[in-house]
């Protein structure tokens, strides 16, 4: 199973996300992705920084999501923004929800882009948590 998950710069929240779950679900295919990514552009310093405490796959540079992404079994989203941007661009192909969504929670993953690392560790607390109970979702 091929899942991809999205946000807008993919330098910070999804990739984040995508080594979470590299770690924790290691038989699925995770890649992350963003709406407005520059390609190529590194992940952010606070991101990397907490990927390499807590020794995590380290992610690949920003990419930006294409209508070939569509080809994954998953699509995750940061916020409801980015969920209506992909529908708005290539249609609904009916399997694009945000994390939470996904997950049974309410709200959206905020972005640190700009913030310290503590507000880093707030979204990779968050996200590791939406990576627990989406392992117990898919996994079941």
């Amino acid at each position: 199973m091929k899942i991809i998950f999205v946000c807008t710069g993919n330098t910070c929240r999804s990739p984040m996300a995508e080594s979470i779950a590299k770690a924790k679900i290691p038989n699925y295919d995770f890649e992350s992705r963003g709406i407005f990514a520059l390609d190529g552009q590194p992940t952010s310093q606070n991101s990397l920084s907490i990927i390499q405490a807590h020794q995590l796959p380290m992610p690949g540079p920003a990419t930006r999501f294409t209508e070939d992404d569509l080809a994954a079994d998953l699509i995750l989203t940061m916020s409801e923004s980015h969920k209506q941007t992909i529908k708005e661009m290539y249609g609904d192909p009916g399997h694009i929800y945000t994390v939470n969504e996904y997950v049974e929670r309410s709200g959206e993953i905020t972005d640190p882009f700009g913030g310290t690392l503590d507000d880093y560790n707030k979204i990779y607390n968050e996200l590791n948590f939406m990576v627990d109970t989406l392992k117990n979702k898919i996994l079941k």
